[in-house]
């Protein structure tokens, strides 16, 4: 029975039946991985917020790939479809990484015509998993590509941020002058305005310690006689310095340009950060732009025609205006435009009256000063009571304060009284204090009428003087009695 066992097992292996297991980095599709910086650099350690790549190694060995999950230390910005190519740049397939589950997908075209052994690599960009990588330290990243076991990756880790510059480079197109003055502006990937730059007379401008990321930079503003690109472009920050050359054209047409200041309702205070989207009528063009410190911001090379402007984000303790605007460029002098914001918590004001405690007069000249109530309880202002007593605090605020008396009106005595005063948001709060008269230097209070005289009077001192006589002759009367 064994025999005849073993004879069957011999005869089954001839026919192939029983294949002895491949390795699967010889039967898979991906040969390898790797784990780099943006550059391609491997030097360890990567910096927690930094781009990565991670570049896998293919070869066809005739069967299309199975579909895999990155590990989940990573992250995908966004969905990602591109072209698979071979190490000659033929096109493939493609392939899609979807952003939410991390799925890497390989199509294969014209397998039929696909030699075996046909190789490429595939780059994928991305990120650290803050989820998963919190802190610094060493990270394993195993990559199941069909291959047993799966394929472990080590990457250190450190907790610093890596920053760079962005460096611009405005030049004529043509000459490659360098041309001062274009203006640009950049957002991170939050959609936060990070920076707004002005090229300088070498025609560069920086903007620095950016985190590494990408970033969207949009031109809104050249020298007079250029043309603005309308499109942003994107650049990634993931290097010391990170150098972009942008190429100015020439104008053709007509152009104009718009002029935008913004400033706190009410007053002539400038706001800083504020964004507009400038659109025209067709749609086709689409501008954003950023006031800078002074509350303004400049949008040239616009073609003639009809635009809507429109708020779409300002400083934190500002509304947006619910309103468009619109704008029409038919002059190649500024469109100017001037925009109020209003505060969240819109000012309050302090109204004091000041009278005579029995009177009621009004009190001119007291001198009132107002202090924060909070903290250090740092001085806001001193104002002095007018003819008709009053003193007024304006623009103060929504909170908390306390007013004190630092100086009297001249005869009156400075009350120590301090008060406490809550201002709301655009109310006005009014209040009545009291003075009482000082008492005049060097006087004394008058004594009423029928009191004892005083020590000293001369009158007095003869009724004294007569009443010792008169006791003295009646005690020697009654001594001269008893003799006798």
């Amino acid at each position: 029975m064994k025999k005849a066992a073993m004879s069957i097992i011999a005869v089954l292996f001839v026919f192939g039946l029983f294949q002895p297991v491949q390795a699967a980095g010889e039967t898979g599709f991906y040969d390898k991985v790797k784990v780099t910086h943006a550059d391609g650099g491997t030097d360890q350690p990567f910096v927690k917020n930094e781009k990565l790549i991670i570049e896998l190694g293919w070869s066809y060995k005739g069967s299309p790939p199975d579909a895999f999950t990155l590990p989940d230390v990573f992250k995908v910005s966004e969905d990602i479809q591109k072209t698979l190519t071979t190490k000659d740049g033929t096109n493939a397939g493609a392939v899609k990484v979807d952003k939410k589950t991390r799925t890497v997908n390989v199509s294969l075209s014209h397998t039929d015509s696909l030699e075996a052994g046909t190789s490429g690599s595939i780059f994928i960009p991305v990120l650290f998993n803050e989820t998963k990588v919190k802190a610094a330290g060493s990270y394993g990243a195993a990559f199941t590509i069909g291959q047993a076991p799966p394929v472990d990756v080590k990457v250190t880790v450190v907790n610093a941020a890596g920053t760079g510059s962005m460096k611009i480079a405005a030049i004529d197109a043509s000459t490659k002058a360098k041309m001062t003055g274009s203006v640009f502006t950049v957002v991170n990937e939050e959609g936060k305005v990070v920076a707004s730059l002005t090229t300088n007379s070498a025609g560069e401008a920086i903007a620095s310690n950016l985190a590494y990321g990408t970033y969207t930079v949009t031109q809104t503003a050249a020298p007079t006689g250029y043309a603005v690109p309308v499109d942003p472009w994107k650049i990634d920050i993931n290097a010391a310095v990170v150098t972009k050359e942008v190429g100015h054209t020439k104008l053709t047409g007509l152009t104009g340009s718009l002029a935008i200041t913004v400033v706190e309702k009410g007053t002539t205070t400038p706001i800083k950060g504020v964004e507009f989207e400038l659109k025209s009528d067709n749609g086709l063009f689409v501008k954003t732009v950023v006031t800078d410190a002074k509350g303004k911001a400049v949008l040239t090379g616009l073609e003639y025609g009809k635009y809507t402007l429109t708020q779409t984000k300002t400083a934190e303790e500002y509304l947006v205006p619910n309103e468009t605007w619109d704008i029409a460029i038919g002059r190649q002098t500024a469109v100017e435009k001037k925009v109020e914001n209003q505060l969240i918590n819109e000012y309050g004001t302090l109204s004091i009256k000041k009278t005579d405690e029995k009177s009621g007069a009004d009190l001119k000249g007291a001198e009132l000063s107002l202090y924060h109530y909070a903290g250090d309880q740092k001085l806001v202002a001193k104002v002095v009571t007018d003819g008709k007593g009053i003193a007024v605090f304006k623009n103060l605020v929504p909170g908390r304060y306390i007013i004190e008396e630092t100086k009297a009106p001249d005869g009156y005595t400075r009350s120590n009284e301090k008060t406490v005063v809550t201002i709301q948001s655009g109310e006005t709060v009014n209040l009545a204090l009291k003075n009482t008269k000082s008492s005049p230097a060097g006087t004394t209070p008058k004594t009423k009428s029928g009191t004892l005289p005083r020590t000293g009077d001369e009158s007095s001192m003869l009724y004294m003087f007569g009443g010792m006589i008169f006791a003295a002759g009646g005690f020697l009367l009654m001594k001269k009695r008893k003799s006798a």
